[in-house]
């Protein structure tokens, strides 16, 4: 799924994850550079022109800690 705003794909996020069949699964947020867009996935895997926002476990957002 992807969204324009960090707002839509939150609220993506967490319906989603709210879903019986992604119980206990992490749904990622993560922007892409590129595209200019925001996807949401159980897939982690994060490319050089993509950053994780964070995600939603259950229901409940947990924000990546940025690495400065």
């Amino acid at each position: 799924m992807k969204a324009k705003t960090i707002e839509e794909a939150k609220s993506l996020a967490k319906g989603k994850s709210l879903e019986k069949q992604y119980k206990a699964e992490a749904i990622y947020i993560i922007y892409c550079n590129r595209t200019k867009y925001f996807y949401i996935d159980t897939d982690s895997l994060i490319r050089l022109w993509e950053q994780l926002i964070g995600y939603y476990e259950n229901g409940t957002y947990t924000a990546e800690k940025s690495q400065s």
